[in-house]
C-alpha cells in the first residue's frame, strides 16, 4: 500500500509514520540501541537515541515519549533492550499547535 501524503515524497533514512501506516500494530525485535548525530532542518545537529531492528530496513529515532515506553516495556537499562520485542503503531499527537501523525511504542 502506498501512502498518499506529501511527507512520503521525501526519502528518509529513519522510520516514519507513513512507513507503517495501515499495517496496524507492528511487532519488532530490537537489534541494537545507540546514540546518533542527526541533521535537522536548517542544518542544526542533534544527538538522539536510535533503535535498529533485527528484520527491518529503517531504524527508529526515539523521542522522550517513545523512549519512556520502550523502558516500560523492556526495562530501564538500554544495554538490555537488544533481543526484546516492542510494538509500534501509528497515531496522532500535537506539535506546535497542529495535530500530526506519529509512531508510538506500546508500553505493554
Amino acid at each position: 500500500m502506498t501512502v498518499d501524503h506529501w511527507e512520503a515524497l521525501f526519502d528518509s533514512t529513519y522510520l516514519r509514520w507513513f512507513d507503517i501506516e495501515g499495517k496496524g500494530d507492528i511487532k519488532v525485535e530490537i537489534g541494537s540501541v545507540s546514540r546518533e548525530e542527526l541533521t535537522l532542518r536548517g542544518g542544526a545537529k542533534k544527538v538522539a537515541p536510535v533503535l535498529k531492528f533485527k528484520r527491518a530496513k529503517k531504524p527508529l529515532v526515539l523521542n522522550k515519549t517513545n523512549c519512556d515506553s520502550v523502558a516500560k516495556a523492556c526495562g530501564n537499562k538500554p544495554s538490555q533492550w537488544p533481543g526484546k520485542s516492542i510494538t509500534l503503531y501509528v497515531t496522532t499527537t500535537k506539535l506546535s499547535g497542529k495535530t500530526v501523525n506519529c509512531i508510538r511504542v506500546r508500553d505493554k
